[in-house]
């Protein structure tokens, strides 16, 4: 699911390597926390959420597929 994410956060971005995906996993719930750079968060979270929420529903449609529950928290550095 992590390359996923990295699929979907890297256009969206000027660096891909300034972003870092963390991953913690307990049992079937697993959360990753993007952090972002200050001048691409904008991008990332998109006019009114839309681009977030997007990428959250993608990435739950592929946690359902593996039987899991996936959390994204994006974080600004």
């Amino acid at each position: 699911m992590e390359d996923l994410l990295k699929f979907l956060i890297g256009p969206l971005v000027t660096d891909v390597k300034k972003v870092k995906i963390e991953k913690f996993q307990e049992d079937k719930n697993i959360r990753f926390v993007v952090s972002v750079p200050k001048e691409d968060i904008a991008k990332v979270i998109g006019k009114n959420g839309k681009m977030i929420k997007s990428i959250k529903n993608l990435l739950k449609v592929r946690a359902i597929k593996e039987n899991v529950f996936a959390f994204v928290e994006v974080i600004e550095v």
